[in-house]
């Protein structure tokens, strides 16, 4: 499996499984399905953007406050994109060691959120994949190459099977051949048209997974899993960033099956501003035009998910799951307005805590995407935001699930 051997000469990216001739997607089939993970009194499901590593130290501030809140020993479900695929695999990594340490804001600093500030504002990802290009000139390519200073900064060479199975880790790109989400997990790797194939055996690991979730298009090749035999491919797998299909990870884990499940959503995605955007017309128009594709994609979803959560506040609180078509959560962007004479659990979090959204008179929601080194103070401001927006939306929505904030000692700027 590598992203060196392109797709044979006869494919054409559109002529998909999903929206072929018959214009309907065609499931696979199979049988083979992820392991569920064991089972929770109130299970906890969090999906983490892309947006490099804006996205990644945001995220952390979101685990950290699921820390805070006694919220992390429920989580079951962690699906990703791109750089929350970075956080989302740095939780993976960590979580048999912060299971020992019992789940708590100070372990999650210690053995997550630390070492990634650390890392992230001591060396930059993006020169040092510059410096090891002299490697590509031979079979690795640029994408595999990601992958291995993802391992080596990160993920100390740890395999998908051998992830924690108290936790569905789903770590999702796209698949070009088929037009769908692709999803990487502990046990098993594929998309519903392509079907299944289980990890055991495949040598695949976490930190591949991770590159291919976050494979830019244009900066990086396409991962090309042409090593596995999928029972409904008739061609191999081509894999691109998961945000060019859902920037949310909200796929994985949209369906009535979950709804058991309280979801915390962080969407760290860039922005799209208006006004002038470019001076050279075709590449500026074509730009655009992806940028709109990609606001269009996720505010449909964010629309979703809200409306089901609206319908799910009316059974919040008396013991039941939410009806069919309901979900409960809570979700938040990076440049989330909440407002200032909102509930009273929201003013007494405002009271206790800062919202501090700005560093460097930038606001945290315009830190340029990027897998470049930032600013160790930058990247704390990312982590409190991250921490504050989760904070509050509890606050907000469902503010049983938030201790008293006298309790809780906040991310350090």
């Amino acid at each position: 499996m590598n992203a060196a051997k392109p797709p044979a000469e006869d494919t054409w990216f559109v002529d998909s499984p999903a929206v072929g001739t018959g214009l309907r997607a065609r499931p696979c089939g199979d049988t083979l399905r992820p392991a569920e993970p064991p089972g929770a009194a109130d299970p906890v499901a969090l999906t983490l953007s892309g947006g490099g590593f804006r996205a990644t130290l945001s995220a952390l501030g979101f685990v950290r406050l699921l820390a805070d809140a006694g919220l992390l020993p429920s989580l079951r479900y962690a699906s990703s994109v791109s750089g929350g695929s970075v956080a989302n695999g740095c939780l993976a990594t960590a979580w048999p060691a912060l299971r020992e340490r019992g789940y708590t804001a100070g372990a999650v600093d210690e053995l997550v959120v630390e070492p990634v500030v650390e890392r992230v504002s001591s060396r930059s990802l993006k020169r040092s994949l510059v410096r090891g290009l002299w490697r590509t000139l031979g079979p690795m390519t640029r994408t595999e190459l990601l992958a291995k200073r993802l391992d080596e900064w990160f993920f100390d060479g740890i395999e998908l099977k051998d992830l924690d199975p108290e936790v569905r880790w789903i770590l999702n790109a796209a698949n070009l051949t088929t037009g769908v989400r692709f999803a990487f997990e502990r046990d098993v790797f594929g998309d519903y048209t392509t079907g299944l194939v289980p990890t055991s055996g495949t040598g695949l690991k976490l930190s591949l997974a991770v590159a291919a979730s976050a494979a830019v298009p244009g900066a990086f090749p396409a991962v090309v899993l042409d090593g596995a035999h999928f029972p409904c491919a008739t061609h191999a797998p081509v894999l691109l960033d998961g945000g060019t299909y859902d920037n949310t990870g909200l796929e994985a884990v949209d369906s009535e099956r979950y709804r058991h499940a309280f979801l915390f959503v962080l969407n760290s995605g860039g922005l799209l501003r208006p006004g002038p955007y470019g001076r050279v017309p075709v590449i500026r128009d074509l730009a655009r035009a992806n940028s709109l594709l990609y606001r269009q994609s996720t505010a449909l979803r964010t629309r979703a998910i809200v409306e089901r959560f609206q319908l799910g506040q009316r059974a919040d609180g008396q013991g039941d799951p939410p009806p069919p078509g309901a979900r409960r959560g809570v979700l938040a962007g990076l440049s989330t307005d909440f407002p200032a004479d909102g509930s009273e659990p929201l003013r007494r979090w405002r009271e206790a805590f800062g919202e501090h959204r700005h560093f460097d008179g930038r606001d945290l929601a315009l830190v340029p995407t990027v897998f470049d080194r930032l600013d160790a103070g930058l990247c704390r401001a990312l982590v409190y935001r991250g921490w504050w927006l989760a904070g509050a939306g509890l606050a907000a929505f469902h503010p049983q699930y938030l201790p008293d904030t006298a309790s809780l000692v906040p991310p350090r700027l």
